[in-house]
């Protein structure tokens, strides 16, 4: 069975735990500083945060912050590894847009993808996410990287990043 419960303070060693994950999926470094600062949002009672279970687990996380006066960006989405392919990212991310939708009275909500994440762009798109709004770019990138068609230009990706090695 397939559920939100909002994250509660007894909640944060498992989110921490999940937060540590998520960064290094992201080949981001973090500290418990970080962690601390992504926990303090998460309990902000005006941010919109929730513990996806399933049958009664903990399987992951999800936060919504604001972007542009709404409560509209779907900041982080996290489900562990051993409870992807159940459906819980369809489920939560339907939820989760039920929730935000009625908190701002409108209907656009955003998340953010890896280009390389393939399997989460098809969710994302199948879900409703069919429209580009921004592409976030950097400078450099951390460990190796390869080149990659985006739009008819040139860029560089991680090709070991965890989404690359979910896709296969």
């Amino acid at each position: 069975m397939k559920s939100l419960k909002k994250i509660e303070l007894n909640d944060i060693l498992e989110v921490a735990s999940m937060l540590r994950d998520f960064w290094k999926s992201q080949l981001a470094t973090v500290n418990d500083n970080d962690i601390l600062e992504d926990i303090r949002r998460m309990l902000d009672p005006e941010c919109i945060s929730y513990l996806v279970c399933y049958d009664n687990d903990i399987a992951g996380f999800v936060f919504v912050n604001e972007k542009y006066g709404y409560f509209n960006n779907i900041e982080y989405l996290y489900i562990k590894k051993e409870y992807r392919g159940k459906g819980l990212g369809t489920y939560c991310l339907s939820s989760i847009m039920d929730i935000v939708r009625n908190k701002q009275k409108g209907p656009r909500v955003q998340i953010e993808v890896s280009p390389m994440n393939k399997s989460a762009l098809a969710l994302y798109k199948r879900i409703g996410f069919n429209h580009i709004d921004t592409i976030t770019l950097s400078t450099k990138l951390d460990g190796d990287i390869e080149e990659y068609d985006l739009f008819g230009e040139k860029f560089f990706v991680n090709p070991s990043s965890a989404f690359i090695k979910n896709d296969k």
